[in-house]
This record gives structure tokens, sequence and C-alpha cells, in this order.
């Protein structure tokens, strides 16, 4: 007998079943979700799921869509798999929006799903609710609201293209360059039977593979320049990558620099040829510069552009053709996947640096020498703070790092001017345990911590965001994830009392103006009386106030005892004004 439409050995499946079986086709292993009344369907199809022992998707229950967004973000991330995070029609849409954004800026595949209603209740769809047609709707639906910062945003027409369009809406979130797909799923076709079955299997995208021509021209350039420098900013998204960069740049003796917000480890930053966050004292020299998957290697764009280099560029989408404005431009523009493209770079310059690999070791030395000294003065100058109140983000910094080296911590990154103190200072973090939260806007660091949490659940996981950006994450829904589901995460918060950020742009911009001169600072204040560590006991957690610099380590040391006993933790560590001595560094680096 043959199966009915939409059915699967012979029972009719609802849509939210196809939908559930498409996922598992394509081997989501979790569902991040900020629940809504348009999944109730959904709930049932995972229902029986369970009930019938098959293999698939776990759903996660998050109470807030910002959270659940970076819970997705920090999954995918870590993994490279695929993320599936629900959200509450129109309203939960407009929360997740940042978090939306943040995976498109960072290249992050996941699909979001968010439910609408087509009949309003009208005719016989009297059964859907009326919450649609009250206050949940909106002209063009959800999909609307995120066409702007996505791959792919679009609902679905009739019911026949429910399953067809999950199963692109995979493909293109995993496609490269990868990032996220928004997928406006009525009511009415997740409950009613199926019109269509899922496709069968998966049909997963193969990464672009760079011209081999090209990349033999980017050889010979790199072999037979003088001063060669590689940019890169997410070549560490794969760790195995760092160990070919490290293999490229002492076998062409490059200066490697990693962009001012690096996504990941892309180099060690005590390796010889690391030549920092700032390419300035490096472009007017160079004659060849190889970016690697970067977005900003200078700024600005046109007039910090290296007059005398020929530049290459290789990433999946080189012209990031869905900016509004990019601005750098190269002379050799490669497309295709920036880690294979590595490998194969690999195996032609051998055969290119024939004669060459003298001049090569003596820039290694000279270069190696030179970065040498630079960090043994930052160290020292670290190290003189350990008494300094209040406590100097450079002293944290040092007994941060090696606690977390101690516990083979991850290190999720939510800060700003704290991000370039602990970068210049944390020299001895490993590939693979340091994620950047940054790209999207603040507020979702906690959620990608926790993200990061679920795909390595063995290992202790640290999110470190500023006082400003602690208030602009959900803290009580992080705090109940970390809680309900056995995640126990350490949240530090880096407390100078400021948005500093705000601060400096005042400082910059009026260096001698009404501001400056009466202290008066218009949005820059934040109350630093503020214990935001007390959050923690709200959920049975661990909470400590560190104002002490000779408490960091032992401090540290206990919200890692709290977490080993499945306990989040907060710290809210009081730090000084990383401008007294951040100001120097970027007058410097404004004059290069």
């Amino acid at each position: 007998m043959a199966a009915e439409k939409g059915s699967k050995k012979g029972k009719t499946q609802s849509g939210a079943e196809v939908f559930l079986e498409i996922l598992r086709n394509y081997g989501v292993e979790y569902i991040f979700s900020s629940p809504g009344s348009e999944w109730p369907p959904l709930w049932e199809a995972l229902a029986e799921q369970k009930a019938q022992g098959i293999d698939g998707p776990t759903y996660i229950n998050i109470r807030h869509e910002d959270t659940a967004a970076g819970v997705a973000i920090g999954y995918a991330k870590a993994t490279g798999k695929l993320a599936v995070c629900l959200v509450h029609a129109s309203v939960g849409t407009l929360h997740a929006a940042m978090g939306i954004r943040a995976a498109h800026f960072e290249k992050t595949p996941v699909l979001f799903c968010a439910g609408e209603s087509v009949t309003f209740g009208e005719g016989d769809g009297s059964w859907v609710g009326a919450q649609w047609g009250r206050y949940l709707a909106d002209y063009g639906g959800p999909a609307r609201l995120v066409e702007p910062f996505t791959k792919a945003s679009y609902g679905l027409p009739t019911p026949n293209t429910l399953a067809g369009a999950t199963h692109r809406a995979c493909q293109v979130a995993m496609n490269a360059p990868q990032g996220p797909v928004f997928l406006s799923l009525p009511f009415e076709y997740l409950a009613q039977p199926a019109v269509l079955p899922a496709p069968p299997g998966r049909t997963m995208p193969v990464a672009a593979q760079v011209d081999p021509a090209g990349l033999a021209e980017a050889a010979k350039l790199l072999a037979e320049a003088q001063s060669p420098l590689i940019i890169t900013e997410n070549i560490g998204s794969d760790p195995k990558a760092v160990a070919q960069l490290i293999e490229l740049a002492e076998m062409t003796g490059s200066v490697v620099i990693e962009s001012q917000q690096p996504g990941y480890i892309n180099f060690p930053r005590n390796h010889d040829l690391h030549g920092g966050f700032a390419p300035g004292p490096y472009l007017a020299e160079t004659d060849a510069v190889l970016l690697l998957d970067c977005i900003v290697p200078w700024y600005p764009p046109s007039a910090a552009h290296p007059k005398n280099a020929t530049v290459i560029s290789i990433s999946d989408d080189p012209l990031h053709e869905r900016a509004p404005y990019f601005g750098i431009s190269s002379d050799l523009t490669l497309v295709g996947d920036a880690h294979a493209a590595l490998t194969d770079l690999l195996k032609l310059m051998p055969n290119k640096l024939r004669g060459k690999k003298k001049a090569a070791t003596a820039r290694c030395k000279k270069i190696g020498e030179a970065n040498r000294k630079r960090r043994a003065g930052w160290a020292k100058v670290c190290a003189a703070q350990k008494t300094t109140v209040p406590i100097d983000t450079r002293w944290f910094a040092l007994e941060f790092q090696e606690v977390l080296n101690e516990h083979d911590a991850i290190l999720v990154d939510e800060t700003i001017l704290t991000h370039w103190t602990m970068a210049e200072t944390m020299n001895e973090l490993k590939p693979g345990n340091f994620f950047n939260a940054l790209s999207g806007g603040l507020g979702i660091g906690m959620g990608i911590g926790l993200g990061v949490k679920i795909a390595n659940p063995e290992r202790p996981v640290v999110t470190i965001v500023g006082d400003g950006t602690f208030n602009y994450n959900a803290p009580l829904p992080a705090l109940g994830l970390s809680t309900e589901y056995g995640l126990p995460m350490l949240t530090i918060v880096a407390n100078n009392g400021h948005y500093r950020s705000m601060k400096m742009g005042i400082e910059m911009l009026y260096p001698k103006g009404v501001a400056q001169k009466t202290g008066t600072y218009y949005g820059a204040e934040i109350d630093s009386t503020i214990n935001y560590s007390v959050l923690a006991e709200a959920v049975g957690g661990y909470a400590e106030e560190v104002s002490d610099p000779k408490e960091i380590r032992p401090a540290l040391e206990r919200a890692f005892a709290a977490m080993r006993e499945g306990k989040p933790a907060i710290l809210d560590v009081k730090l000084g004004d990383d401008m007294d001595f951040l100001a120097p560094m970027f007058a410097k680096i404004m004059q290069e």
C-alpha cells in the first residue's frame, strides 16, 4: 500500500514532523528555543521522537531570545555544525535580531525560525488563537525584519513548500560564506498534515577551492618578497590551521598580525613572528601582504593601504558583498576556503623558495628579536602593577591567564577596551581556547559562552564581559539555563564603572573641550558601586566581588571550584582605567 502524502511508514506526518525529520537528516544535534505559542506542533513531534527512541535533536528551552541566539552562535562557532534557534513570532525575532546580525558578521551557520499565522482564525482556522491577529502579526511577517543581515530570509507561500524550503535553508546556511538563514513557519502549516514529505537524505555543500593558478601566483609573490606581511582575523576558527600558518610564516620570514578584533587565536601570541594587533609599523616597508580570512586589516581603509606592496586576499567572501561599505582593495583576490588554500599554499612554497631560504631565516631572526623585546617590556610593566588599586587590568590579565591555562579553560570575550589589554598581555592562550563575542553588538556574550559550554561539556568555560556589556546581557535567563541543564560557567564582570569607549570618544574628538575641562561625561558613567556578582546567588551559584589585587587568583580558584560542583559563578572584578596606559598606544596607532 502506497504511503499517504506527507507520511512516513504509512503514518501521516504533520508539518512539524517533516521539519524535525529534515533537521535529523542534516545531523542537527540541538534545537535552542525561546518558547512561543507557534511551537506546540513541534513539541508534540519532539515528544513522539523521544517516545519512539528516534535519535534526533535535543531541545533546549531558553528564557530569552538574546540568550537563545547567543547559545546557538556559540555552539556553531565551537563545533562548526549547523545550529537551530527558534523564537516567537515578530516579537521574538526583534529580541533575537542582534544575535542574528552577529551570526551574519561572524559567518556562523544558524537556522533561525519564527512562527506566523496565515489564517488569523478565519474559515477553518479558528483553532490558531486570537493573539495572532491581535498583537503578533506585522506586514511582511517576521522574515522581513531581518533581511539586511541574513543570507536569506523568507516565509512560506503555501504548505507545499515547507519541506523544500527547510531543506534549502539548511544548505544555504552551511554554504560558504556560511551565515544565518531565517525561515518564517506558519503555525497552520506546522500543525496540519504535511503536503510533501522530507526530501531524502541531505545535500551538504562542498567548500569552493581557490583557483590553482591564482595560488601559484600568491606563492610566487610571497617567496620573492623582501618584507612579507600576513594579516589574519579568523583563520583560527580551525585550530589545525594555526600550525599551518606558523609553517608558512617561518618558511617565508613573514610578520603575522592579528586584526584589532581577532575572532580566535589565529597565531601563537608568544611566537617570534607575531607582530601584535596593529599593522601600522609594518605597512610602509612591506612589499607583499597576505590577507587571510580578514575583514578589517587596517584603518582607514584607503589612507592606510600599503603603498609599496602587492596585496593578496584569500577568503570565501573577499569582497564582503553584504556589507554596505568595505573599502579594502587587493591586487590578487582569490575566492575560496581559506583553510584549504593555506594547505595548498604550503605545498607550493618549497619550490618557489629555492635559493631564498637564507633571506627568510635572517628575517625571522630580526623580527623575533624585536618582538621578544617588545613583549618582555610589556610583561615587565604588567608585573609591576601587582599591588595597584583599583586593580590594574594588566596584572589581572597575567593572573587570569595562568589560571585559565592551569585548568585548560576556554575563554569567551565580550569586552572592548579590556580586550585590548588582555590581547597584549595574555599571549599564552592556546588555539581553540578563545572566542571573541563582540562582532554583532553587545549583549549575547553569556549566551555564546553557554553555547561553547554545550559543545565542550567536560571543559571549564569562562565568559568575560565589561560592566556596560553585562547590562546589555540577559543574566537571569543565562543563569537559569546554566543551572537547569547542568552547564556551570564562570562570568567575570570587568567593572571599571564606565562605558569607557564612550568616554574615549569624547576625549579623542574634544581633547580641550568643555567635557574634559569640567569632567562632564554624558553617556559614559555607570555606577561602580553595584555588585553584579550577587545575581549568581539567585540560582544557588557562587558570587564574589574582587577589589584586592592579591585576591584575583584565590577568587578565580574559588569560582572554578564552584563550577566543579556544578554551580555557575560570577566574579565582579573592580578594575582601574585602561586608558591610562592604552591612550599612548592608540595615539601611536593613529599616527602610523
